[in-house]
């Protein structure tokens, strides 16, 4: 995935259930007009790219209302701004999405999936030339776009170089199709193009009723590594964490009493040593496998929105809401599960991963990571990791679990380990799986 690829189908055999998982505009708009969605309106006079401008949502009435009528007059030429309508984590409010994503993108490790973006545009709509720092899949789900994409990357430097001052929306000037550093493709139903990080690229509506679907990859910056592990080590006890600087011969070294010494100088030798406190401290952290495994787990399963009370708690459900009142207990179920008479769902919008540690005994250590928390077994040998570490695996890697899949396709198994009992439970309760009856 090092060049934009050229617009292909992804609609061949399975169209049909491709269109079904995807939300219509009604729903869009519904899931843009609900408190707990990320959506914003972003609006422009056609041809003048300083003339962007943004408003956040949710929708109110007469917004939604707007929107809802958009789509029926496709035809609408007049002049004027045109708007589109942006909704992040469209998967979180829409499970056939995230099961359609889960099984399409199964190429991609689940760790670094982001959310569903999906934006409805009317015609002449988009929200100009841009770059993002990440991978990104734009799918065609409706009426048609033209995409015009740069032939080459550019850097954080040349971004904010180009960028248009004064704008909520990050555009680039000195956009220009002039066949040398531009491509141009319409995408229409069902199309997808992929374009890689840096790639800059500006959409276009061709037609009132265009939704366009955009998955994207997590792909974490140097700076934000650096800044979750200076938070990390901010409130650790460890000593690597509170070793400071000392001067160790200080009282022990003769000064001169000439003008030769200085006392405002910083010496060589002392910045030395600060950068031999950091680098040794540093690399005393970042070097432990066991550390750098929980900590780049932890970081990379968790959710790159905050989100007020999602996923939902098991306690903190509604009663008549979300799942039979039956299975408002944990262990309910489970028993249901196991008797085939429901299957457990992983939480939509939620990264699920595990990992494996070699230990210096020659065990191995097995984690899973989920919203940000860490559940680990005990060390075991590799060739016989036991129950709770090939949960972790069917839990990570599957959408929907059945019975099957928690006792293994050859059903030799007829009930689970407590271990694995207690940890589903914990899931269950946390709200990260949760239980149907299809």
């Amino acid at each position: 995935m090092r060049a934009a690829f050229d617009p292909s189908s992804l609609l061949d055999g399975d169209g049909d259930e491709s269109f079904a998982a995807w939300p219509s505009w009604e729903e869009v708009v519904e899931i843009a007009s609900d408190d707990d969605s990320e959506s914003r309106i972003i609006s422009h006079v056609p041809g003048d790219h300083s003339s962007f401008d943004l408003r956040w949502g949710p929708l109110d009435e007469d917004d939604a209302d707007a929107w809802l009528s958009k789509s029926s007059h496709s035809e609408d030429t007049d002049d004027g701004r045109r708007e589109t309508l942006v909704v992040n984590d469209v998967d979180r409010f829409y499970p056939p999405l995230a099961d359609w994503m889960h099984g399409t993108f199964r190429f991609i490790p689940n760790w670094r999936m982001d959310d569903a973006q999906i934006s409805l545009s009317e015609r002449g709509g988009g929200i100009g030339p841009h770059v993002d720092n990440f991978s990104v899949f734009l799918i065609q789900a409706g009426g048609s776009r033209t995409w015009q994409v740069g032939t080459r990357t550019i850097d954080a430097r040349e971004e904010t170089d180009r960028m248009i001052d004064g704008l909520d929306v990050r555009v680039l000037e000195g956009w220009t199709l002039d066949g040398s550093e531009v491509k141009e493709w319409t995408l229409r139903p069902g199309d997808v193009l992929y374009l890689p990080p840096r790639v800059p690229h500006c959409g276009t509506a061709l037609s009132g009723d265009c939704m366009t679907l955009s998955v994207g990859c997590r792909a974490p910056s140097v700076s934000d590594l650096v800044s979750k592990l200076a938070e990390n080590l901010s409130s650790s006890l460890e000593e690597h964490a509170v070793r400071r600087y000392t001067d160790e011969d200080l009282l022990d070294t003769q000064y001169p009493s000439d003008s030769s010494y200085s006392s405002g100088e910083i010496t060589v030798d002392a910045k030395e040593r600060a950068r031999d406190l950091l680098m040794d401290s540093l690399a005393s952290t970042v070097g432990d496998d066991e550390w750098w495994d929980e900590f780049f787990g932890r970081y990379m399963t968790e959710q790159k929105r905050v989100r007020n009370n999602y996923p939902v708690p098991l306690d903190d459900w509604v009663e008549g809401e979300s799942a039979p009142d039956e299975w408002r207990d944990a262990t309910v179920a489970i028993k249901a599960v196991l008797e085939g008479n429901a299957v457990l769902y992983r939480a939509e919008g939620i990264s699920f991963a595990y990992s494996s540690v070699p230990l210096p005994s020659g065990k191995t250590s097995h984690r899973f990571f989920v919203n940000g928390e860490m559940w680990q077994s005990a060390p075991s040998d590799v060739t016989a990791p036991g129950a709770l570490p090939r949960l972790f695996r069917v839990v990570a890697n599957h959408r929907r679990i059945e019975k099957e899949t928690l006792l293994g396709a050859s059903l030799q198994q007829t009930e689970l380990a407590s271990e694995a009992i207690s940890f589903l439970e914990e899931l269950i309760s946390a709200g990260v799986l949760y239980a149907s009856e299809e």
